[in-house]
């Protein structure tokens, strides 16, 4: 329950809210669910696949129903929504596309259920429910006739979750303007002031073919770099006496979350774990080591090394990579190994790396050199977002914590830094700004039963209304 405001400004915005949140919970249900899950692009309007395009449709027109004045980017790489009048504008950045729904839920994933107060679905909390209520705040703005001196537009963008191209494109190739001040619906109140640098790091090696009596076929795991693996599997093959032997020391090695199936000359081996974010490797439980740690224990020949280099380099600290830092504005750098690919002649190891803000990737593949040649790995490919640090003396971190701080009645929360990568690295003079409150009871983002509760909707529509009010009247 956030404070009734003494301005009479912001208590029009926090009215027309109240008034219209069946309206706003009803809405962010529809687009909840649509699974807005990333796949190959099928027509040139859906570069990152048709329900990705859905989720964009379907969000464009309702902005439009709403009154704003919308733009489809690309088409189909982002869009956004805006009202209002000036050379400059400010604005909200969240996004539509979610990570794979994972397993282990007891509420169904694209429901968008509601029980016990809380809304249930995939991208409830990351990332459809606070831009849903950042559009909403954005019409109680637009509603109340308040004098602003910039526009208001709300972003929606459409890949954040695998690699940022739809704002690349977005403020690139489409030619879009840069806010004057903006934040993102992405992370925690009361804002974050500081984000790790975020490297998706490929290690690859050739592998040459076994002449063993017992050898992998194929060995897989994970689903996007950025969650850690709850899943993660390999067939072997071998001659008979090699695989009764594998049977064997799998029987002695037991483990609850290993399974195997011997059927005829192939060996089934599964490993589940949990899933979590990519940037909170230790909530989770990483399938791929697990597996690894499984595989270890057979009787393979010298070309499956790279199976204990899989195994001790999934550690979250990044010690076996070498890699391991810290800093004292953003702390220490927390290693995720995502996605695991094995076939005859190759292995494809993909790190999701969080590195201090103090730090730069050129030093952190020059600290990690000696460990991935000395194992015979070679850099694949690196997908790179710099750290981001904006002192909260500045604009908008000063504005953006002054209006938490009037809304809740929260004077105790301190700003924060984090692991997670949001928009707000993708253009100057941005944050991440909400939506998670303090109590902790939404989310958890890339988990099973993700959820946004209902209270946290409606607050968040009216303290973003505030925010971007007081952010288009910045002197």
């Amino acid at each position: 329950m956030l404070n009734t405001p003494a301005n009479p400004d912001i208590q029009k915005l926090h009215a027309w809210i109240d008034t219209h949140q069946e309206e706003i919970i009803s809405s962010l249900q529809s687009v909840l669910r649509i699974p807005s899950l990333e796949a190959p692009q099928e027509a040139d309007n859906a570069p990152f696949g048709p329900e990705v395009r859905r989720a964009l449709d379907f969000t464009l027109n309702h902005a439009e129903r709403l009154g704003f004045r919308t733009k489809d980017v690309g088409p189909g790489y982002a869009g956004h929504a805006e009202f209002g009048q000036g050379d400059e504008m400010v604005a909200a950045m969240g996004h539509l596309d979610m990570v794979p729904e994972g397993v282990g839920w007891r509420h169904e994933p694209y429901g968008a259920e509601i029980d016990g107060g809380y809304i249930y679905a995939r991208g409830s909390s990351d990332d459809k429910g606070p831009t849903w209520a950042a559009l909403y705040g954005a019409k109680a703005l637009m509603e109340s006739g308040l004098p602003l001196k910039r526009r208001v537009r709300v972003i929606f963008g459409c890949n954040e979750e695998s690699g940022f191209q739809c704002v690349h494109y977005y403020w690139g190739e489409g030619g879009e303007e840069r806010p004057a001040y903006a934040f993102t619906p992405d992370a925690d109140f009361p804002l974050i002031y500081a984000e790790k640098g975020i490297v998706n790091l490929t290690l690859t090696k050739k592998i040459a073919a076994s002449t063993s009596d017992l050898k992998i076929i194929s060995a897989s795991g994970g689903n996007r770099p950025n969650m850690v693996p709850d899943h993660a599997e390999a067939l072997l093959t071998g001659t008979p006496d090699a695989l009764i032997k594998a049977v064997t020391e799998l029987q002695r090695f037991w483990d609850k979350n290993v399974s195997f199936k011997l059927d005829g000359d192939q060996l089934h081996i599964k490993a589940s774990g949990k899933s979590a974010h990519g940037s909170t490797p230790v909530v989770g439980d990483n399938a791929v080591a697990r597996l690894a740690r499984t595989l270890a224990i057979l009787e393979l020949s010298e070309n499956e090394a790279w199976i204990n280099f899989t195994a001790a380099t999934a550690e979250p600290t990044g010690t076996e990579l070498g890699i391991a830092r810290t800093d004292s504005v953003a702390g220490p750098l927390t290693n995720n190994l995502g996605m695991m690919a094995y076939t005859e002649g190759e292995i494809s190891l993909t790190y999701n790396i969080r590195y201090p803000v103090t730090w730069t990737l050129s030093e952190l593949l020059e600290t990690n050199k000696p460990v991935r040649e000395k194992d015979g790995f070679a850099i694949g490919d690196t997908h790179n977002h710099d750290p981001l640090y904006v002192p909260l003396d500045q604009e908008p971190a000063a504005t953006l914590l002054r209006v938490y701080r009037e809304a809740t009645g929260d004077k105790v929360t301190q700003p924060s830094t984090t692991g997670g990568g949001t928009y707000a690295r993708a253009t100057p003079n941005a944050v991440a700004f909400g939506a998670g409150f303090p109590s902790g009871s939404d989310g958890p983002a890339h988990e099973p039963d993700e959820r946004f509760a209902v209270s946290s909707l409606i607050d968040c529509a009216k303290i973003y209304a505030q925010a971007l009010y007081e952010l288009a009247n910045i002197a």
